[in-house]
């Protein structure tokens, strides 16, 4: 069976590796045999050389109280964070995973120890119409959609929970509703819904060390902190002349944020860039004379981080080890070798920091494994953590093959 299964990986490779995916190929060549436990301990393997900034240790804190995690809870989860710097940060923020997510978690939880915990940073800087369905209760038939048509293209970031999530709720069985907590209408969708996917997730993995977070609202209220030091890498870019030209010519046009807008009675986002003496998106100004102005901006909710801004927080200047899924793969490296030429870079030898740590695959039998249909059926969960990391990924072939390379991210 092994001998077939290599096969067939082997054939994947090929075809990645001559579309130019040269890092994805790379890892599924170097560990497609590795059964999906002993991939997912090498992926939870990680010692950070530099002790992390403690204003991002202070803003992780503040998003666990936002989610109400308790105190006791709270500081063991924090004391893990700054130990291992292993983050998961492939998955979209929603209230419901789909099958490969789901798997996703599964394999990256599996190397865990018990008393560690496994941190899914889920990333909200998309809008409801994105494929992953944030706005939806993902189920193989009869998803139900909790937002309104005119909110369809906003941000999730920040987002509200509307009358028609109360709503929609109710077509629901009684079987998981029980288990959502109290939506209320105006108050933060993102913290329903990530309380929401924790819960079901927890239940059916039978782990409690599962923490979901929303990882643009930890790097924001980094920002907030860091760019009133202006000694600090975050202020010099935003807000000194000359390193943020160096910046600009290693990245140019290179989206900093997404900003929500109103298109009439429709939401929008768009995205934030460099020009001149600004941010500047379609609709949108803000002046970089001041550190005060893009301060309130963040602390207002006004502007979400978008992937350079939250990736050069976590990975490259804390030192984070972050999972991610076919497009991470090949743009995190792609970062790194841009911002290592970079003079103001040259401090934090980010050269050798792990940033392509695929962790991705649908279950053999489980391609339509959604956690909310798990749930309503009381379908109990079974998979070996003997199964090959190779089988998890020759069923999402097709994915795989018809991948773009995502090492420009200005075309996401």
């Amino acid at each position: 069976m092994q001998i077939l299964l290599k096969g067939k990986i082997l054939s994947i490779v090929k075809v990645l590796k001559n579309a130019g995916k040269l890092r994805l190929a790379q890892c599924i060549e170097e560990n497609w045999n590795k059964t999906a436990l002993e991939y997912s301990k090498k992926l939870n393997f990680w010692r950070p050389k530099r002790p992390m900034e403690k204003e991002l240790l202070n803003a992780f804190g503040k998003e666990l109280e936002r989610l109400e995690i308790n105190n006791l809870f709270k500081f063991e989860i924090l004391d893990s964070i700054k130990k291992r710097r292993v983050l998961q940060t492939g998955p979209h923020l929603g209230a419901t995973e789909s099958p490969r997510m789901f798997c996703i978690n599964w394999l990256g939880s599996l190397g865990v120890p018990e008393k560690d915990f496994y941190m899914v940073g889920m990333f909200s800087g998309v809008p409801f119409s994105n494929r992953s369905r944030p706005g939806r209760i993902n189920r193989q038939k009869d998803s139900i959609n909790l937002f309104p048509s005119n909110l369809q293209d906003g941000l999730v970031y920040r987002s509200k929970i509307p009358n028609k999530l109360v709503e929609s709720i109710d077509e629901l069985p009684e079987k998981i509703t029980r288990f959502f907590p109290l939506a209320v209408p105006g108050e933060s969708y993102t913290k329903w819904a990530l309380q929401t996917c924790q819960f079901i997730e927890r239940r059916i993995l039978k782990k409690d060390n599962l923490v979901f977070l929303d990882i643009n609202e930890v790097v924001t209220e980094y920002l907030v902190q860091v760019l009133k030091n202006r000694f600090h890498i975050f202020h010099k870019i935003f807000f000194n002349h000359e390193v943020r030209k160096e910046f600009m010519k290693v990245f140019p046009d290179e989206i900093m944020f997404y900003a929500p807008v109103m298109d009439g009675k429709y939401e929008k986002m768009e995205n934030m860039t460099f020009f001149g003496n600004k941010l500047k998106s379609k609709n949108k100004e803000i002046s970089l004379d001041n550190s005060k102005i893009l301060i309130r901006e963040l602390e207002e909710g006004r502007l979400c981080p978008a992937l350079i801004t939250l990736f050069l927080a976590l990975s490259f200047l804390n030192q984070f080890k972050c999972f991610g899924s076919f497009a991470q793969v090949e743009y995190l490296p792609v970062f790194q070798e841009k911002l290592v030429k970079l003079s103001f870079m040259k401090e934090f030898k980010i050269e050798k920091i792990p940033t392509s740590n695929l962790t991705t695959g649908l279950f053999p039998k489980g391609r339509n494994l959604y956690p909310a249909d798990m749930i309503i059926q009381d379908k109990k969960f079974k998979q070996s953590a003997k199964t090959l990391f190779g089988e998890l990924l020759h069923h999402m072939k097709n994915v795989l093959l018809e991948s773009y390379f995502t090492g420009d991210t200005r075309k996401k």
